[in-house]
């Protein structure tokens, strides 16, 4: 992982004035029917679900969650890391201790889109399990913050994947030894290696500790897209905080734990078609579901 440590030497970093304005959650309303709700979020989730290649399980977090922030003042890229480790505790999701090796990594840079075509050019093999169109949707939606995944196909355990090769004819074959077979679940899985996610910090200048490290927590938790423009008859998210025209929520919504919370839910070897189900089934079970983001602190 030692390359991942280039990314302080090739950005530009800026501190960002974000604020720490972390307010306790308000109390879940329920408005309209649930049954038209859900399905609001159903289309909601398919819009911004991004598919992986090839017909690969949808990538996930396995590892536990290990942050490291740059490009921003100590006390509050804690208390933005602190936030975003809370909530993937109240997810049920794995959080690294002390001294960890980082797999996520935040920044804030003056200019993002500048920074990503740097590394490209400079540190390729930070982009080397990504296809081209991967490469290209990083820097749709919004155009404020950049992020992309390191992905790795394991068996369903969590073990690589062999490669053999035919002595012979020097073929490469992909082997898949598993403890136990079965027609049931899927003898393959997904794993998010390494996230790197670029805030501009011009733009998060006055976004709130909780609604950056909220962002982030979505976005590094689950491959989605952000929105680039406010509008429609879509469910309210994190996910327009930087969208133009939008008045963003001061952190997460009960469509982005209802997404979260059933995206984690899924089969390790489930396509992106199952989630927009997935995410109505959970709306339909009603508030009472959604994780208490506060749980994890008390």
């Amino acid at each position: 992982m030692r390359r991942w440590t280039v990314l302080m030497a090739f950005v530009c970093m800026s501190p960002a004035a974000a604020q720490q304005n972390v307010e306790a959650e308000a109390p879940i309303v329920v408005t309209g029917e649930r049954a038209e709700q859900a399905e609001r979020a159903a289309d909601q989730a398919r819009a911004i679900t991004l598919r992986p290649s090839a017909d690969h399980p949808l990538p996930r977090r396995y590892a536990p969650l290990c942050l490291e922030l740059f490009g921003i003042d100590a006390d509050y890229g804690a208390a933005i890391a602190d936030r975003i480790r809370d909530n993937a505790r109240a997810l049920d999701l794995d959080v690294a201790g002390a001294n960890c090796q980082a797999n996520v990594w935040i920044g804030f840079v003056r200019d993002s889109k500048a920074a990503v075509e740097r590394l490209r050019r400079e540190e390729p093999e930070l982009f080397a399990s990504l296809k081209s169109f991967e490469i290209d949707r990083i820097f749709r939606g919004s155009g404020k913050a950049q992020l992309w995944n390191v992905t790795e196909i394991r068996n369903r355990d969590g073990r690589p994947i062999s490669v053999v090769v035919d002595g012979a004819t020097g073929t490469e074959y992909k082997t898949n030894a598993l403890y136990q077979a079965g027609r049931l679940t899927s003898p393959i899985r997904n794993d998010i290696n390494g996230t790197i996610l670029l805030f501009d910090a011009g733009h998060a200048a006055g976004r709130s500790v909780q609604q950056l490290a909220d962002y982030a927590t979505f976005r590094i938790l689950a491959p989605v897209q952000d929105f680039a423009e406010a509008g429609g008859e879509g469910m309210e998210t994190i996910l327009t905080l930087f969208a133009t025209g939008a008045t963003p929520p001061d952190g997460l919504t009960d469509f982005d734990w209802a997404y979260l919370a059933a995206y984690y839910r899924l089969d390790r070897g489930a396509k992106a078609s199952a989630v927009h189900d997935a995410v109505k089934r959970s709306i339909l079970d009603g508030p009472g579901q959604r994780p208490n983001a506060n749980a994890a602190k008390q």
